[in-house]
């Protein structure tokens, strides 16, 4: 999915089960006569709705005396707008909206623009990983933001730089045009929630890329701080709490870190050589392991063998789980040696890969709080979406976006055999997509070596090993440094060697402080072999090392519980103002199981109506027709639509948002222009996003329970743009 005008933008609160309805409320709402809730400006059919801050108040009247309806409604409740009333005076910027909890007329009462906003873009925006790049300044005021990129590429660095220092050093004066400023440690969104709705945009060019500038409003859950504004003109708390690096963590969360580790491997007859070097990079794993009662206890170990279809003869299995329970290190070595092949042939050089990661991702008794890496080992390419023996259903790009959501570091190491060159293409394309992990410099985890050189193989298994357990032996020895220098009774935390992270740090920033959980120790194997002495050598240990430090940011922002700024209106721009090719923040959509169901039974009905094209001739829009029985829609809207968008097929949360989508967009003009095979393709990308919204449905990762009072059906899921159709 695309945006037309917005971009990567992020996150959409949907009315339905979002909405709060009570019998209290809806009495006075019998007794008015039926209403229709008021049109965004400029729009014919959609409705304006504004989003409740934390323990807001419904009154009776557009007025404060008036006695309230309700007090202390959660955040972010939607409520449809059927009256906006503005201020007493010119002088008072107050605007009282008259809501109700849904687009049928139950009106509830007025709310004061103190405690919502309007939400006009249903979208929102959320971070990117804050590895490489420095953290998002949040501008009071949209001309100082625009006078900031409108400049000169080395003008705006040096201002951007100076907000930066005077931040880190505290010097922020009441006229400082920054409000507030992203934390520099990760955010954990499924842990520490937030929304940054969009409430204005516009589009810009910076460094002659595209880019935006964004008006959002910073809001967070039921917290008893979520009304304390995190302006750092006047919160020097917060603050305090920002600037403090992403490495920077107390002894006693150090104390909690965990690893751990899980292959998936290809088990066809041509792997054997291969898994029995693994076990003896385990093997030689364990004696490093046991010798350390922290390690031994901090690390656990899985494994998946993975095939083909069950369809071929004493294929065995197709995919399976060596380790119902992740194992310590004895008792996983045992477990790898049992590890077998198949001894029938695959029919065709593809195997089922995607199963075998998909099994990984999504089924894993995954350690809680524990940093995840998964070791993909494969020879051969998977199964294209849309193949009979593709069991999963999904591709590369929707198990690496599930991965994502589920904090899974991934690396991947394809063995090239240099008889079957032609696949070797593919293969690599599918991997490095599955290794392209969130934060990680250098590009994706990924490592190739002969099927001729046992030896090499060994030495990339090594290295990718030796560097995970290094990463919790460094740990370990920075905790007890940190103890060390610390009363045992001090749960203060400490900083890391370094202020604010950025992809080029300017000199004048300021540096180290002591006591620090240096990041850059997580790089460099304890003693490199002649392969890490090559180039290509020193490339892979630094692309290992990159996703090892990314995945360990990540963690400490989520065991810390970081903090994402709170109510504030501010002007952002979606991109790193200091290395305009980087990301800032990014999209996703909230999204409830019966909207995903929704958004699920859609793309069956196109599919199969894409199918049906195919073998009947039939254009596209003949096809659909045929759906409409099933899905209880109108065949003439379907007949008149010119494009999908107008089909009445597509969920209503998707009609009208600022985005491009090929579904949308899908005429019988276009649909007719493609081939077979790229009508093939637009299918099968479809059935690999069904698939996906499936193993997100029913797995009970991810699911944000916005309000305390909210069922489990009212749970949202913060999808991102990429698994949209």
């Amino acid at each position: 999915m695309r945006l037309a005008t917005v971009g990567r933008v992020l996150c959409l609160l949907m009315s339905a089960g979002l909405v709060m309805t009570g019998s209290s409320w809806s009495d006075k709402a019998q007794a008015e006569e039926k209403r229709v809730p008021i049109k965004i400006e400029g729009k014919q059919s959609l409705p304006l709705r504004v989003l409740s801050r934390a323990f807001s108040k419904v009154y009776k009247a557009p007025d404060a005396n008036s006695g309230t309806v309700a007090e202390n409604v959660p955040a972010f409740q939607s409520y449809f707008v059927y009256g906006k009333k503005g201020g007493a005076s010119d002088l008072d910027e107050q605007v009282w909206y008259e809501v109700g909890s849904d687009n049928r007329g139950t009106i509830l009462g007025w709310m004061s623009s103190d405690d919502v906003f309007e939400w006009q873009q249903t979208m929102c925006l959320s971070y990117t990983h804050p590895e490489g790049r420095y953290p998002v300044l949040m501008f009071e005021k949209k001309a100082e933001l625009e006078k900031l990129t409108g400049m000169a590429p080395d003008k705006r660095k040096e201002m951007a730089e100076k907000y930066y220092i005077d931040i880190a050093m505290g010097d922020v004066p009441p006229e400082f045009p920054i409000v507030t400023v992203e934390p520099k440690k990760a955010v954990d969104i499924t842990k520490e929630f937030y929304l940054l709705p969009i409430l204005q945009f516009a589009e810009i060019e910076l460094d002659n890329r595209e880019a935006r500038i964004l008006k959002l409003a910073a809001v967070t859950g039921e917290e008893a701080d979520a009304r304390i504004s995190s302006d750092i003109r006047t919160n020097k708390q917060y603050l305090q709490d920002a600037v403090q690096g992403s490495g920077s963590v107390s002894a006693a969360t150090l104390e909690k870190l965990g690893v751990d580790i899980v292959w998936v491997m290809d088990t066809t007859n041509s792997m054997m050589p291969y898994i029995n070097q693994t076990l003896k990079v385990v093997e030689d794993a364990s004696k490093r392991i046991s010798a350390n009662a922290e390690l031994a206890k901090a690390v656990k170990f899985g494994v998946w063998g993975y095939r083909d279809s069950v369809s071929i003869a004493d294929i065995g299995y197709n995919v399976k789980n060596y380790t119902p329970q992740l194992q310590g290190i004895d008792q996983f070595v045992e477990t790898l040696k049992t590890v077998d092949v198949t001894t029938a042939g695959s029919q065709g050089y593809a195997e089922d890969v995607f199963s075998g990661v998909n099994g990984a991702v999504d089924e894993t008794a995954w350690t809680p709080d524990a940093i995840r890496f998964v070791i993909l080992v494969g020879d051969a390419p998977a199964h294209q979406p849309g193949h009979k023996w593709n069991a999963s259903g999904q591709s590369q790009a929707t198990l690496r976006a599930i991965a994502d959501d589920r904090n899974i570091t991934l690396y991947a190491i394809h063995i090239k055999d240099p008889k079957a060159e032609q696949y070797h293409a593919l293969a690599e394309e599918q991997f490095q997509t599955l290794s392209t992990n969130r934060g990680a410099e250098g590009g994706p985890a990924y490592f190739t070596t002969s099927s001729e050189d046992l030896v090499g193989f060994e030495q990339m298994t090594k290295m990718v090993t030796d560097s995970i357990i290094g990463l919790l032996e460094k740990v370990h020895q920075e905790k007890n440094k940190i103890v060390a220098a610390n009363p045992p009774t001090s749960n203060a935390p400490v900083t890391k060697a370094s202020d604010f992270d950025g992809p080029s740090p300017a000199a004048t920033l300021p540096t180290a402080t002591p006591h620090s959980v240096n990041l850059d120790l997580l790089e460099g194997p304890q003693q490199p072999t002649e392969a890490d002495k090559s180039a290509a050598g020193n490339a892979d240990q630094g692309k290992t090392d990159a996703a090892i430090k990314a995945a360990f940011v990540q963690w400490i922002g989520s065991q810390a519980g970081a903090q994402a700024p709170r109510d504030v209106v501010a002007w952002v721009t979606d991109k790193d103002l200091l290395a305009t090719d980087i990301q800032s923040l990014e999209v996703r959509l909230l999204i409830n199981k019966q909207q995903l169901d929704s958004l699920r039974e859609t793309l069956k009905t196109i599919l199969a109506a894409g199918r049906k094209g195919q073998i009947s001739g039939e254009d596209f829009f003949s096809s659909l027709q045929a759906a409409a029985a099933t899905t209880a829609r109108d065949p003439e809207m379907i007949k008149r639509a010119k494009s999908l968008a107008q089909s009445g097929l597509v969920p209503e949360f998707l009609v009208g948002l600022p985005y491009r989508s090929r579904i949308m967009d899908m005429t019988n003009e276009l649909w007719g222009s493609w081939s077979v095979d790229e009508q093939d393709m637009f299918l099968a990308d479809l059935e690999a996003r069904i698939m996906a919204y499936e193993t997100i449905h029913d797995g009970p990762e991810g699911w944000v329970q916005l309000n305390k009072s909210d069922d489990p059906s009212d749970y949202v899921y913060p999808i991102s743009l990429e698994l949209l159709p």
